[in-house]
């Protein structure tokens, strides 16, 4: 695969995580994170476990990979927690962008254990993409905005997502061949259902039986969530992670644009100038 194809699976991702966090904020606000993150964990299985089997049963091995990828479920469980909490706490046009923010830890992973050197304009664009999730994720939220149920919660939660999903997101490089995309990601929510329910096990928390009207948005966040995580591990498979992982983190780009038309969050000058700094390394990305 090459640079156009990066760039779509690139895309896919971010659409589809953007999306799905938009309604994940929403139903974090009326049931709480924990109950969304399991509910939306145990609904993705669901979506890619029959796929997984038909299409890469062949792939599946009792190997050294396994074990790294139910290490890789309890980061990726661990950072949802953390980013779904932020929705939950903080205003989502400030916290999605901070979290989105991990391509710089993933982009800096792959250079340095992956060798990867992508061109002149792609430089350039995941330089531009990372200056823009960095001025999204500095600036202060508009002052006509609703008031967060606890801002310094939220801010720190989404540190915590940005540093666990920069090295779950680096870390899929080394599996995904293995098991195949659709079985990696299926992989992965086994592990993450089953460190929830042991979480509501040992009294930690608590899982509560789904409200029949929630449904409405958890069906669709575990779809738009399962199809983003499958064009993220195509997309490395044969491309850059580098550019995949950066072009991902524009998911904030897509939450940020719904909670503005839909939750009316306005923006302030520093968030304009991060989204055009965002677009802008896109442009970059698209004609490298």
């Amino acid at each position: 695969m090459g640079d156009a194809s990066d760039l779509f699976y690139g895309l896919a991702t971010a659409f589809g995580y953007g999306t799905g966090d938009f309604l994940a904020r929403q139903a974090s606000h009326r049931i709480g994170h924990l109950q969304v993150l399991f509910y939306m964990e145990a609904g993705s299985l669901l979506v890619l476990l029959p796929v997984a089997f038909a299409l890469e049963r062949d792939l599946w091995n009792l190997g050294p990979g396994l074990a790294w990828l139910a290490g890789l479920g309890v980061v990726n469980v661990v950072a949802s927690l953390f980013l779904y909490r932020s929705f939950e706490y903080g205003v989502l046009s400030v916290v999605s962008p901070l979290a989105s923010s991990y391509p710089a830890v993933t982009a800096g992973l792959a250079f340095l254990f992956l060798g990867e050197r992508p061109g002149v304009f792609a430089s350039f664009g995941i330089v531009a993409v990372l200056l823009g999730i960095l001025l999204l994720s500095r600036s202060e939220a508009h002052p006509d905005n609703p008031p967060p149920r606890d801002a310094r919660v939220g801010l720190v939660s989404a540190l915590g997502a940005f540093a666990g999903y920069g090295v779950f997101y680096f870390a899929l490089e080394y599996v995904v061949g293995d098991f195949g995309p659709v079985s990696s990601a299926a992989i992965v929510r086994v592990f993450g259902v089953a460190v929830l329910l042991l979480v509501s096990l040992v009294g930690l928390a608590t899982i509560r039986v789904l409200p029949r009207p929630m449904a409405r948005y958890l069906g669709p966040i575990a779809l738009l969530d399962s199809l983003a995580f499958v064009a993220y591990n195509v997309g490395i498979l044969g491309g850059s992670v580098a550019i995949v992982g950066t072009l991902s983190g524009l998911f904030s780009a897509v939450t940020v644009g719904l909670a503005a038309i839909v939750l009316r969050e306005r923006l302030t000058a520093v968030q304009y100038g991060g989204v055009g700094a965002v677009f802008l390394g896109v442009l970059l990305m698209a004609v490298a």
